[in-house]
Order: C-alpha cells, then structure tokens, then sequence
C-alpha cells in the first residue's frame, strides 16, 4: 500500500497556480518570508524540483527556487494566457501598468519605485488571460545588492521593501516597453506593428495560442496602444509613468487578420507564401508570424504577400505592384529584389 505524498511546507499561489516548494528545516521559514504575498493552503498543482540544488548557498539556491516556480508556472498556463517577461503594477481600480523589456531592461528597478504608489502584482512574469485580467505573481524581487558581486541577486519579500499591496482583482490598462540607454527621449508612442514584434520577444509560449498575433493586436487596442520609454534614470520618469494609467489611450488604428492556412506546397512556375501562423494587416505595415519568428513588413514586401494569396509569376507581380503605384522603369528588378528578400527571410518560396 502506498502512501500519499506530502504536501510540501511550502506552497504559493503563482500566476494563479499553486505551486509547491519541496524545502526542509530553515529554508521552510526563510522561503515563507520571501513569498509572504503569495503563501497559499490549496494543494499544489504542481511540485518543483530542487533536487539538483546547492543548499549550502542561500542567496543562489532560493534564486532558482524562484526562477523554478516561474516556470512551472510558465508550464501551467501555456496555450491559455499572454504571458509576458514584465513587471506590473495596478492602482486602487485595479487598472495594471505592464513594463516589458529584456534582461536588463530595469523592470526590477521600474517595479520597486512604481509600487511605492501602487500595487505590487509582479517584478518579471505578467500573466493575462483573454478577458484581459492580472494573474497576479507577487514572488521575491531578485536585487543585486552589492555591486561588485553582479550575478548574486538577494530574494527579498515585497513586505520587506514596504510595496504597495494591490486590490483584490486587476486587468491590464497600458503597456510599456522599457529602453535604458542614453536616450531619454521619455514615453513615446509606437505603431502597433511594431509594438507586436517587440512583445513577441518578451513571451513566452506564445505559439501555443490560437491566432497569437491577433491575439496581441486585440490586448493591445484594449489597451490603448503601447508606448516606448526611453530613459537613462527611471526615476526621472516616474510620475508620467503613473500618469499614463488616466491618460487618453490611442485610438485603435484599422486592421485585417490573416490566420494561417494549410501548407499548399510549391507552385510550378510561380511565387508562393510558405506556411505561415498568423497576420495581422495595419494601413502600411504587416506583422507576420511564421513558425515562432515574427516580422514586420513594409512597401513591396506587403504588396508581393498580400499579392501571394494565390501563387502568381514576377510578370503578375510586377503588373500587381504597377497597378498600385504606377509605372516604373525598374520595377522589374525592384519587384524581383524585394521576392529575393522575403525568399531569404523564408516566408516566401520562389517557384517550383
């Protein structure tokens, strides 16, 4: 006969998914202090392994103990969520402030000084199901807090850095991509094609959605579009960053989807699209997603695929891409190069 297996001591509510952390003897106490926001009494759906672990370094093991538990979070929700690499925090009304950005970027940074004014959802994972809702994430924010020892990120519960605590329910309401350099040029809206390319980047298990790339266009209209920050001291943007959750959002700008169709194969003698995943059509841009890459196309890259619906030869191209912009001594070869560029890219295939 045998027996059930233990719960752990451990177990916190990540992305909405209980989590268990399986941990012994005084990490117990340590890790239930880290994770104060998130200590749930449901029965995990899920255990981490820490097998592997070095349990002699503290700072390193209860890292990956976090990264771990973001992943089988990950695991979780994949193929039902928009889950994004950004930090997120959301006023009394529940309206959420997504930071997008890369390793680096200054979501940590951007999330600490944030909540200090508002709600702490998350420093690195925002999850958003379709009806636009906040799975809140509310780990230990991972801080380097000695400079000279860079990769020794200490795990500090939001309680101990006095953050903000959120309302009951939040929704996603404006969406930042954070760019630290030297520009600090500050917000700065972006075309949503654009924006979607640059989102893509910062997902995790996209492809696993029906239509991703709509589905990011749609999130992104109900949002009021997306804005870029560029700024080389977070803190001299602060307040426009909480300012932004009452500004005026941008209009959503006309668009036509184009959902991926079977694989139709070579065509003899004639241009052809390859498969593709999802597309989204803005006035004079295309977002394209084939496999798990995402482009962003323009001028005769839009006409030739929008032309491709069916397969067609250069000469059809050509009187395709005349057609729209009149008659040019070159467009043969321009028409030609720009076939070239896409074929290179593979999202084109040239003919059979």
């Amino acid at each position: 006969m045998t027996s059930e297996p233990r719960v752990p001591d451990v177990v916190v509510e990540a992305m909405g998914v209980p989590v268990g952390i399986p941990v012994t003897g005084a990490a117990v106490d340590r890790l239930r202090h880290q994770w104060s926001r998130a200590l749930s009494a449901r029965e995990p759906a899920t255990v981490v392994g820490l097998e592997d672990l070095d349990t002699d370094d503290d700072v390193a093991h209860d890292y990956a103990v976090t990264s771990r538990v973001t992943l089988a979070a990950l695991d979780a929700t994949a193929g039902r969520r928009i889950n994004l690499h950004a930090g997120a925090v959301a006023d009394e009304e529940g309206r959420t402030l997504a930071v997008i950005g890369p390793s680096g970027a200054g979501k940590t940074t951007a999330v600490r000084l944030l909540a200090q004014r508002l709600g702490y959802l998350s420093d690195e994972t925002t999850s958003v199901d379709e009806t636009l809702t906040v799975h809140p994430h509310p780990k230990p924010l991972s801080v380097i807090t000695d400079r000279d020892v860079p990769l020794a990120k200490h795990s500090l519960s939001p309680d101990d850095l006095d953050l903000l605590r959120p309302p009951v329910a939040s929704y996603l309401h404006r969406i930042v991509l954070l760019h630290r350099g030297d520009d600090d040029a500050g917000l700065v809206p972006l075309s949503p094609a654009h924006a979607i390319a640059e989102i893509v980047a910062q997902t995790s298990s996209l492809t696993l959605l029906d239509h991703p790339v709509l589905r990011l266009a749609d999130t992104i209209d109900a949002c009021g579009g997306v804005w870029g920050l560029h700024y080389r001291e977070l803190a001299d943007w602060l307040d426009d960053l909480v300012d932004l959750l009452d500004a005026e959002g941008q209009p959503p700008p006309p668009r036509l989807h184009h959902p991926g169709t079977p694989d139709a194969g070579p065509a003899d003698g004639a241009w052809s699209r390859v498969p593709w995943r999802d597309a989204v059509e803005y006035d004079d841009e295309l977002v394209l997603m084939v496999e798990d890459r995402v482009h962003v196309l323009a001028g005769l890259g839009v006409v030739a695929w929008l032309s491709l619906e069916t397969p067609r030869t250069l000469d059809e191209l050509v009187q395709e891409a005349e057609a729209l912009w009149g008659p040019h001594p070159e467009a043969a070869g321009l028409v030609a190069g720009a076939l070239e560029v896409l074929a290179g890219e593979g999202l084109l295939r040239p003919p059979g």
